[in-house]
């Protein structure tokens, strides 16, 4: 189940940095971060058909290296006040958490979390559904960003983010990420807006 709580706490850090302003360098180094703790985590627990078993130990060392690094983002970040300094306490706590649950004798006692003790955040995380960041593609990701800090997009609107990529691109991207249920739309034809579906 590790990596269910993984993807959660990707989803949490996602909603945290959006509050970062628009084109903030930290928050796309923060993200990038988190998606390689996801992918690497996969590896460690072995979910990642492309690595060999024996990559396993190298993706946790690489998993406790990569949350150290985003710990000390987290800090800086804390200083600029973009968002609540408790909410990157909480995330703080949660990677501590992830990052011990690589040890089978500490799992059981480090990871049980008492329900009155729960902060907003990991509430949030609980109610979750999982995305596998590793099956979007580039454009869905930048898609989703941009609907967690504008809300609701029309496809021009989209599109306009992408000059160089051709609409009809556009358009099978944000139908994958329709299927895949991660997106609502509203209204239709001319009229169409897309938001991210809050499951998620």
């Amino acid at each position: 189940m590790q990596e269910e709580k993984i993807i959660r706490l990707t989803n949490a850090l996602y909603k945290v940095t959006g509050l970062f302003p628009k084109e903030e360098p930290l928050k796309f180094a923060i993200r990038k971060e988190a998606l390689d703790i996801l992918f690497f985590s996969n590896v460690a627990y072995g979910k990642s058909a492309s690595y060999a078993n024996d990559k396993r130990e190298e993706a946790t060392k690489k998993v406790f290296t990569k949350i150290e690094l985003i710990k000390t983002y987290f800090a800086i970040a804390k200083e600029q006040e973009w968002a609540d300094a408790e909410n990157f306490s909480i995330l703080e706590n949660q990677y501590n958490l992830f990052k011990e649950s690589f040890s089978p004798k500490k799992e059981e006692k480090k990871i049980v979390v008492k329900e009155e003790e729960k902060p907003v955040i990991q509430k949030e995380i609980k109610k979750s559904r999982s995305i596998n960041y590793e099956e979007l593609s580039a454009v869905q990701l930048k898609v989703l960003e941009m609907l967690q800090s504008r809300g609701q997009l029309k496809p021009n609107q989209i599109c306009d983010f992408f000059p160089e990529t051709n609409p009809r691109t556009i358009r099978r991207e944000l139908k994958g990420l329709k299927d895949l249920k991660i997106l609502l739309t509203t209204g239709g034809g001319k009229t169409i807006t897309y938001e991210i579906n809050q499951s998620y």
